[in-house]
């Protein structure tokens, strides 16, 4: 084989691999995303869920991780996060473990910091709060 087709087949293989990068992350991915609002959530609220966690991470996890949850709540806070997307704690002021929900979307949020809410989203586990994403409001 010569070096010119030696050469040629190497561009064929790179161009093929940035393609299928390039569907994968600009097309695959939009389109086949997880609809979490159209699941039927586990139906908890903030203070039980953050019980479990402590009480028994992996135990917590066999349950809620990478399903849907709706998880009712006192809103403690509203913020941004460094991406610009609105997120909430949801639990007890006096807590030092609470429920911390990214949201879908940058609508805003019609409650009141100390009223109840109720969101629905995908828990993804616990760090010092359990950590929900996708979330929106019930």
């Amino acid at each position: 084989m010569s070096t010119k087709n030696k050469i040629i087949i190497i561009i064929a293989i790179i161009a093929a691999i940035a393609f299928s990068a390039y569907y994968y992350i600009f097309i695959y991915s939009s389109n086949n995303h997880r609809q979490v609002q159209s699941e039927i959530g586990i139906v908890i609220t903030s203070d039980s869920l953050v019980a479990k966690y402590q009480a028994d991470e992996n135990l917590a996890n066999s349950l809620y991780l990478n399903k849907a949850v709706v998880v009712t709540g006192n809103l403690l806070s509203i913020d941004k996060n460094q991406e610009g997307k609105t997120t909430l704690v949801i639990g007890r002021s006096d807590s030092f473990s609470n429920v911390s929900v990214t949201m879908s979307s940058d609508a805003p949020i019609a409650q009141k910091v100390g009223t109840p809410i109720t969101i629905k989203g995908l828990c993804t586990g616990a760090l010092s709060d359990v950590v929900i994403t996708d979330g929106v409001v019930e």
